[in-house]
């Protein structure tokens, strides 16, 4: 669900400040002996409703902040945003206390335009805001993950299979002194095999290194995929145009060492690069399609 709250929060975020922002402009606009009573209309209901939109502002911000792969209250425009959201809470709150109308306004109507600079850089840096079919997707992809993880089919994250590798390891050094050196060579090689083989199933590749291409946040992310005996030794991501190294750069760096530990395409996405994560996920399975000699490879 994190991706859901997340894009949801982002948008109603969005909204709000541009209701917020347009109040202002639409009386500036609609003044004079050609006034539109409909438009008047609008901008009246807009300021009734003005205080209750700024609180769901700061409500929605924290709640995506808080579902971001960023922490919170790093220094970047999104908790900019929110600060000043605040700050224009507060200016609001003390208008009694200033002397004047004049005395609170302006540094409301001041701190209207920041806020509005800093979530248009806020949507820049990020990428812009997540189509309706992009995010259609991405749900639908969280969902049948968490449904996979209830019923005990979702693969083993890249920590439980490091776990596993670790307590075998433990297992054969504890054994190695009792065992034939043959025997323990044999023991080791049927893990590795076995491991190899829990998605792979009756698949067999053939052995050498291919590219794969995917959409991922931005389009044309390609990997390297090496093969050998049939196990997946090397991922690595060659180029992609994804948006903020904060946000992709945990997935090019997990998901590729995931695969290769779970010895599966499939592997957990990373929060908050999700997009990225899928999209690495997909271009292996697509660059590890030509290798396959039997069998049917899962897909994403």
């Amino acid at each position: 669900m994190t991706v859901i709250i997340n894009v949801l929060t982002a948008w109603l975020s969005v909204i709000f400040a541009v209701l917020l922002a347009i109040i202002y402009l639409l009386r500036i606009v609609n003044k004079g002996q050609r006034k539109n009573k409909f438009i008047a209309r609008i901008n009246r209901n807009l300021r009734n409703s003005h205080k209750t939109m700024g609180i769901a502002f700061v409500g929605t911000a924290c709640i995506h902040g808080l579902c971001s792969s960023g922490t919170i209250l790093s220094f970047n425009f999104g908790t900019l945003c929110m600060v000043m959201g605040v700050l224009l809470g507060l200016t609001y709150i003390l208008r009694k206390l200033l002397s004047g109308k004049c005395a609170w306004i302006k540094p409301h109507r001041w701190l209207t335009v920041v806020l509005i600079v800093f979530l248009g850089i806020h949507l820049w840096e990020v990428g812009g805001i997540m189509g309706p079919e992009a995010f259609f997707n991405s749900a639908l992809k969280e969902v049948e993950t968490s449904v996979a993880k209830l019923y005990g089919t979702q693969t083993v994250s890249a920590s439980e299979v490091k776990d596993q590798t670790d307590l075998v390891t433990v297992e054969n050094s504890s054994s190695a002194e009792s065992m034939p050196a043959t025997t323990t060579d044999s023991a080791v090689t049927d893990t590795v095999v076995n491991k190899a083989n829990l998605f792979l199933g009756s698949v067999d590749l053939k052995d050498g290194t291919y590219i794969g291409v995917a959409e991922a946040y931005g389009p044309e992310l390609t990997v390297s995929v090496t093969v050998a005996e049939n196990v997946i030794t090397a991922v690595q991501v060659v180029s992609h145009n994804e948006n903020n190294v904060k946000y992709y750069g945990k997935a090019i760096d997990a998901v590729p060492a995931a695969i290769i530990a779970a010895q599966t395409p499939l592997v957990d996405t990373i929060s908050g690069a999700t997009y990225t994560s899928n999209g690495i996920m997909q271009a292996v399975i697509n660059a590890l399609a030509p290798a396959v000699v039997s069998g049917t490879l899962p897909s994403l």
